[in-house]
């Protein structure tokens, strides 16, 4: 890709999202781990103050994972836009960085693809080929999160997960497993080539 295209081609900063999306996320995963701590000392039922506590708990980490999924459809679409330039095809139309999350069955993999393609327009050309393993890890433990695991309700494979007393701990652990991950790709991504404005790291190792 000759450095004239990239530098004529629409460019949104990725940077600062991706510093509050760290934040954001950050909380999300701790939350999660307070309350899978919780669970392993037996803490929810012995008493009405840690239930009060743990229900507190799941209300605060489910209105961050709203703020934050709309913060994060942002960026993916960012994202998404700043790839085109890269040499690598990008498969889906940018209205998928949305419309992927909400349809239903597209919803299994379309987030995957467009992940997928965003990751490896930041790679130099002999590693685009290679499986794309962060993003899959990723999205590996966010389908899991989704399944049924023991008793009562789990998390679920929505774009907003709903977090409760009866969400299965393994679905609590994939879901914390994910949101780490997708921090770790969210600052890559923004950090690398996808995220800068100069032709010169479009092809960046």
């Amino acid at each position: 890709m000759v450095s004239g295209e990239l530098e004529q081609h629409e460019f949104l900063p990725l940077r600062l999202l991706s510093e509050v999306l760290t934040v954001l996320l950050g909380v999300v995963v701790a939350s999660i781990a307070a309350r899978l701590v919780g669970e392993f000392l037996s803490l929810h039922g012995v008493h009405w103050r840690w239930n009060a506590i743990f229900d507190r708990l799941d209300q605060a980490t489910d209105i961050t994972i709203f703020g934050t999924s709309i913060l994060f459809v942002v960026w993916f679409r960012r994202a998404r836009i700043n790839a085109e330039p890269h040499g690598y095809r990008q498969r889906r139309a940018r209205g998928w960085t949305f419309w992927g999350w909400v349809v239903p069955i597209v919803d299994m993999w379309i987030p995957f693809q467009l992940m997928g393609d965003i990751w490896r327009a930041g790679l130099s050309e002999e590693r685009r080929h290679k499986i794309a393993w962060l993003p899959a890890l990723w999205w590996t433990c966010w389908l899991l999160s989704g399944l049924s695991f023991g008793t009562g309700s789990s998390a679920t494979t929505s774009p907003i997960p709903h977090l409760a007393a009866h969400t299965y701990t393994v679905s609590l652990c994939l879901l914390g497993a994910a949101g780490a991950v997708l921090i770790a790709i969210v600052r890559i991504v923004s950090n690398g080539p996808v995220g800068s404005p100069l032709p010169s790291l479009a092809y960046a190792p």
